[in-house]
């Protein structure tokens, strides 16, 4: 499976299992892990660190703030910005926007480590 190369990645979303989870597997393949609970604390922790921040991996469905918000906030401050959007609603209907707020990679839920790490791999090597 590909690995990271010390890339920090901020990790959204409600449920503390994902959060712990997907932090673990990613510092287990080489990323360095930041979290937020919502949207609200990611965009909080963005402005922050945003220079060190690689790539953000959003949950859709959270209180607060939800992904399509995430999403359209973090672009304003830096329209350059890598995020792959997750849900466990392949239908829900801010996926249809994702593209048009400038995400380009979609992961459904549940997902495996396999494909987390490849599109982790796939977004950091686009130009």
């Amino acid at each position: 499976m590909p690995r990271g190369n010390g890339e920090m990645v901020l990790v959204i979303d409600d449920e503390a299992s994902i959060r712990t989870i997907t932090g673990q597997t990613l510092q287990a393949f080489g990323y360095r892990v930041l979290t937020a609970r919502d949207g609200a604390e990611a965009v909080a922790i963005y402005v922050e660190r945003k220079s060190e921040i690689a790539v953000v991996l959003t949950d859709m469905m959270m209180p607060v703030m939800d992904g399509l918000n995430v999403v359209r906030v973090l672009t304003r401050i830096d329209p350059a910005i890598k995020i792959v959007a997750a849900s466990g609603l392949a239908a829900n209907g801010s996926g249809n926007r994702l593209p048009e707020a400038g995400v380009k990679h979609f992961l459904i839920k549940p997902y495996t480590a396999e494909i987390l790490l490849k599109t982790l791999r796939a977004i950091l090597e686009e130009a």
